[in-house]
């Protein structure tokens, strides 16, 4: 009878048996579904089934019966016992002697399913009732939802989800008002998602637990004790520990109170990892809600939900931590619905479903979110106590991680610690993705001599896929030189250098009242020389270049864009690193064309930013005309790329060819008028492989083509300012 047949169903029978008795008492409708009788038919023999019928009927009624005009009353004794007493039944006059008959049979068949002790069924779902805990009513709803999910139990007419709390109410034979308040959208069966939207059985949540397929605890479904012995050390977080640590330790010494904390930004930043380490220095257990199925699939939105509250009932909040990893779905609009009965108080919205759930939290408890927190509702992000941004690993943090992993996988006698340098420099991927590269290394069990190789055809495809730099560094060209650029500005370009290098002097200006910024603007035409002074400035100070563009930045999100340009000062002044800003006129915009308040926002927010960062800043354009007046003074230098003139044409075609112009040649290269250094480099690459055969008049040939195919061929007016 029932679905499941590896299972001992004599207490699954018993409940069929009194639920199904319960509707035969209580129902007054006609039965539509000779189904509804199936529980007869499969379990009383078909002789004694229709004595009983012929003691209870006189003869009389069984031959008008026989005789009925109304197929669905017309009686045929020798039938399926299931149509047999759907045509009783359905005689509405002499309906009384059927139910009595039915009743009594429901009597017979449970005297013959005395208790033979407990089973596997009768077991877990009193300990899933104790776990969640369900009142009795709430517990009999469940398992009559079960019974009907694994037996042929059916109702006895077609019976819309409106309908089902009135059924299950005769089922239960309690009273309709108290049936459906206990299947409320509020009530702890639509809560731990044990009903889906339809009223019915959810398999989902306790699937494979109550038939007794799966052997783990019912609470290992939903949440997990982490082992903490392999958390990173507290000092590891340096100012993230020495600032926020700080706060979050006096935040949950309180023991017993209610903290919600959202660590939040870019994959791969450590926000897990800073979960666990901060459970461990609080000497806190750490469980954590499962995020995958019994089968390895991730979990929905609503089961993971039902994990965090059945931890947040079952464990300790004076001792407890809960750590809830990828929690984008669950706080982010849209995706966290919860599936409720729209009968009573209608269906509830998803945000409301997670405030409340952050609202009845009891364990202290730390989400984790990759997603931008604008994504979020405002009514749930108020309802954190505590919020940390976790930005891109810096150099220091990455260096740290590669220390530390390199130990763990044991390859410190083939990985050297100035190569661990390089590659913290080289690859600014995630811990993850530094994990991932090194444990298959490890793997590989590979040779001193190899270790260099392996890592790189590792990590670049790595970088690769992640859309993070894993390259060679961000350096001039070899053969760069000064010497031929046409830049104009009241400072030479040494002397700029030079002030860079003093401003990073901490001697030098430790006694200014009024120290000034660093802040360099580079303005003309593409290929001018822009970027690859910015390369040479890096190398001139010893210091790294933060590479920024305008795309990088700008998000769809209200917000974030401002949010993003903080985070890229930051993590300069983290990594002591000059800030480059590419393209900056798409985030400097004149505000006075501006067509929505982001546009000011983002552009104020750059301005203060630059006003307050104590390192180098370089931002660079082909549009100066476009910038915000007001940034103009934001720029201690400001330096114009113009287009070569007639000697720095001829620099850089001798120095980018290697070989002297005649001077019918550099008459032919002086008629160029829009000539930049970026040319020389195109036209060298597109030669290159013609080998000896190209001559001088081929190359001014080629670099006239090629500034023939700028979009004006003419110098851009100048713009007239200077540093």
């Amino acid at each position: 009878m029932a679905g499941f047949k590896q299972v001992q169903q004599t207490f699954l029978m018993r409940k069929l048996v009194e639920f199904w008795k319960n509707v035969v008492k209580n129902y007054r409708g006609e039965c539509h579904d000779d189904d509804f009788f199936d529980v007869v038919r499969d379990g009383v023999d078909h002789d004694l089934a229709v004595e009983l019928v012929e003691a209870a009927y006189t003869g009389g009624e069984i031959d008008d019966m026989e005789h009925a005009r109304y197929r669905f009353c017309r009686l045929d004794l020798s039938d399926s016992l299931d149509d047999v007493f759907q045509s009783l039944w359905n005689n509405e006059r002499l309906r009384g002697k059927c139910r009595i008959v039915l009743e009594t049979i429901a009597d017979y068949m449970r005297s013959g399913l005395e208790d033979g002790g407990e089973d596997v069924l009768e077991r877990r779902f009193g300990e899933v009732v104790a776990m969640l805990k369900l009142s009795e009513l709430e517990a009999q709803i469940l398992l009559m939802a079960y019974v009907r999910s694994q037996t042929c139990f059916c109702w006895p007419c077609n019976v819309d989800d409106r309908d089902k709390p009135l059924f299950y109410a005769m089922a239960l034979d309690r009273s309709y008002g108290e049936v459906t308040e206990a299947m409320s959208a509020k009530s702890r069966l639509f809560k731990y998602n044990l009903l889906d939207g339809d009223f019915d059985f959810n398999f989902r949540t306790l699937g494979g637990y109550m038939d007794g397929c799966v052997d783990d605890a019912i609470v290992r479904r939903f949440y997990r004790k982490l082992d903490l012995a392999d958390a990173l050390p507290w000092e590891y977080y340096g100012d993230l520990a020495a600032h926020d640590g700080v706060l979050l330790r006096r935040l949950l010494s309180s023991r017993g109170t209610k903290c919600n904390i959202l660590l939040h930004g870019a994959p791969g930043t450590g926000k897990s990892s800073f979960a666990r380490t901060l459970a461990k220095e609080l000497g806190r257990t750490a469980f954590e809600v499962m995020q995958g199925d019994d089968d390895g699939k991730n979990m929905r939105a609503e089961a993971r939900m039902v994990g965090i509250q059945v931890c947040n009932e079952q464990e300790d909040a004076d001792d407890g931590l809960m750590i809830i990893d990828e929690a984008d779905e669950l706080l982010r609009g849209g995706s966290a619905s919860m599936p409720g009965p729209e009968f009573v108080g209608g269906r509830s919205t998803e945000k409301g479903v997670t405030n409340s759930l952050l609202d009845e939290m009891k364990l202290p408890a730390v989400w984790i979110s990759n997603a931008p927190v604008e994504a979020m509702d405002e009514s749930v992000r108020r309802r954190f106590d505590y919020s940390i941004r976790f930005e891109r690993l810096n150099g220091a943090q990455r260096l740290a991680i590669w220390r530390n992993l390199v130990e763990k996988h044991a390859l410190g006698g083939v990985i050297s610690p100035a190569m661990i340098d390089g590659y913290a420099a080289k690859y600014e991927t995630s811990a993850g993705g530094i994990s991932t590269v090194l444990s298959n290394v490890a793997r590989m069990k590979p040779a001193a001599d190899e270790v260099d190789e392996l890592i790189s055809a590792f990590m670049k495809p790595h970088c690769s896929l992640m859309g993070v730099r894993g390259g060679a560094e961000f350096l001039p060209a070899r053969d760069y030189s000064l010497d031929g650029l046409n830049i104009k500005g009241s400072v030479p370009l040494d002397m700029v250098v030079k002030a860079a290098r003093n401003f990073l002097d901490a001697s030098f200006s430790a006694s200014a009242v009024d120290k000034p910024r660093m802040n360099i603007l580079l303005f003309g035409p593409p290929g001018t020389g822009k970027t690859e002074w910015v390369k040479f400035l890096g190398r001139e100070l010893d210091r790294k270049t933060l590479v920024v563009k305008g795309s990088d930045l700008l998000s769809k999100w209200v917000g974030e864009s401002e949010q993003n340009i903080a985070a890229a000062f930051h993590r300069a002044e983290s990594e002591h690193a000059v800030l480059f800003f590419d393209e900056v006129d798409g985030l400097l915009q004149d505000r006075a064309g501006a067509h929505a308040s982001w546009e000011v926002t983002q552009v104020n927010e750059l301005l203060q930013q630059a006003e307050n960062f104590d390192g180098v800043m370089v931002a660079a354009t082909n549009f100066a005309q476009n910038l915000d007046p007001a940034t103009m003074r934001r720029f201690t230098f400001k330096l114009e790329f113009g287009y070569l003139d007639e000697a720095g044409g001829r620099t850089f075609f001798e120095r980018m060819f290697k070989t002297p112009l005649a001077d019918d040649e550099a008459r032919e290269l002086a008629e160029i008028h829009n000539l930049a250094p970026g040319d020389f480099r195109t036209v060298r690459q597109s030669l290159f492989y013609l080998g000896g055969d190209v001559t001088n008049h081929d190359r001014v040939a080629a670099l006239r083509k090629e500034c023939a195919m700028k979009k004006d061929g003419r110098d851009p007016a100048r713009i007239g300012f200077s540093g």
